[in-house]
């Protein structure tokens, strides 16, 4: 099967060819900060109606969920096989989930009967004895898994000050159809989903901070037009079809602006374009190739492709001066993403010719380049969880091209779906 070599390369040969109540104290541990994961205990969670097998299904279901979240996250280290919470006072078991080495205890009652999925959660700081998060949470059964999701992340909030990443998702392209078309799935590789079901090819889905719209290219116009997707009634609408190449680069940290790459007829370049009144702005004037723009944290700098001087490398482009930088010194660069927390931008590359593509990360300086994938397949596409922590790619480590999920250190690589066909080009929430 053949892969894509780089998105650059991809696009000149398409071209060519519910409700939560709260009463909870935030509360800020050093422990996480240093890299101690903090011991939570965790009995099963119970039925809201003890008879009730919905309700047992819910809770089982439910807590796997929120353990599984709670897990990736790193923060925490979830401790079982104590007492079990059923009804009785937490006093009665406090001790013996002390003995096993918790700080806290997390204790939930779920139910799930009906178009209703409801769960109570308490979180108690075994030290004191205080209960420093007891939540309800109430949604349609259908998305019970969004409503864990959600737990998962305030959990992480209460307790470490840091948003949770449980809540996000990924869009990308697969081919398990017979055409390139969009999906989108939970950050687990639950929930999956199709998006478009246009019969041609779909390219490079963006999606917005706000997670209500996703802009991607497509062909089924005869030409590559840029679509935006609206998430809630999964309608498109053409968002720019100049003659020539309309690709989505990224939002701005907003959503008010677009990141793209034009070539009107003519060579490929960069330009923003405010997403309300279509206002448009050329950034670059280069006689080559300039694509594959994404935003800094602060919108003040964009991040590029160009083979302005002879290779593919990446560039920055200050917003403001329209200045370009060159960041990158290698045989090969492609597909940058700006991390979050503004320090890294990691992007898919080569040292040397003939070499298999891997993944880079980058300073904002150029002076650190650390390579943090190695000899398994061809790696691209890097694209950042929210929290900078994570690195979703494509991956043909498998055979073919799959995503993966990685710590941004390169450690604890994983598929994210046994997903069928072709992946490319992932790109996560915000």
């Amino acid at each position: 099967m053949k892969t894509k070599a780089s998105s650059l390369a991809f696009i000149l040969l398409a071209w060519t060819a519910a409700g939560a109540f709260a009463t909870d104290v935030h509360i800020s541990l050093a422990g996480s900060a240093a890299g101690t994961a903090l011991p939570v205990g965790m009995p099963p969670f119970i039925a809201n109606d003890p008879v009730s097998e919905r309700d047992a299904l819910m809770a089982r279901q439910m807590q796997e969920v929120v353990r599984q979240d709670l897990l990736f996250s790193r923060y925490f280290n979830i401790i079982e096989g104590g007492a079990n919470f059923d009804g009785r006072n937490l006093r009665d078991i406090a001790r013996e989930w002390k003995v096993r080495g918790a700080g806290w205890l997390l204790t939930a009652k779920a139910a799930g009967g009906g178009k209703q999925a409801s769960v109570t959660v308490t979180l108690t700081d075994l030290g004191s004895g205080e209960q420093v998060f007891d939540r309800y949470y109430r949604q349609e059964s259908a998305f019970w898994r969004s409503l864990a999701h959600r737990m998962a992340d305030d959990l992480v909030k209460a307790l470490t000050g840091k948003d949770g990443i449980a809540h996000s998702q990924i869009v990308f392209c697969n081919n398990q159809t017979g055409s390139k078309e969009v999906y989108i799935a939970d950050y687990d590789g639950a929930n999956l989903r199709r998006l478009t079901s246009h019969k041609s090819i779909s390219l490079l889905p963006r999606i917005s901070p706000s997670r209500k719209v996703v802009a991607y290219t497509n062909y089924k116009d005869g030409n590559p037009d840029l679509f935006l997707l609206d998430l809630e009634s999964g309608k498109s609408k053409p968002f720019s079809n100049e003659q020539g190449l309309n690709v989505a680069g990224g939002f701005s940290p907003d959503g008010n602006l677009l990141l793209m790459t034009l070539s009107q007829q003519k060579h490929p370049n960069i330009f923003v374009r405010n997403i309300a009144d279509g206002t448009t702005t050329r950034l670059t004037q280069h006689q080559g190739v300039d694509t594959s723009p994404t935003f800094s944290p602060d919108a003040q700098q964009a991040a590029f492709v160009s083979d302005r001087g002879g290779s593919p490398q990446i560039y920055v482009l200050d917003m403001t001066t329209q200045r370009t930088r060159k960041l990158t010194h290698m045989n090969w660069c492609d597909s940058p993403s700006w991390s979050p927390t503004g320090e890294w931008i990691a992007f898919a590359g080569r040292s040397q010719p003939k070499e298999a593509i891997n993944i880079y990360l980058a300073d904002v300086t150029g002076n650190q380049v650390r390579q943090v994938t190695r000899g398994e397949g061809s790696n691209e596409d890097p694209s950042w969880s929210p929290d900078g922590r994570f690195l979703t790619f494509v991956t043909t480590r498998g055979g073919r091209p799959e995503l993966y999920v990685m710590d941004a250190d390169g450690s604890a690589p994983h598929r994210l779906a046994d997903i069928p066909g072709a992946s490319a080009t992932p790109h996560w929430s915000r």
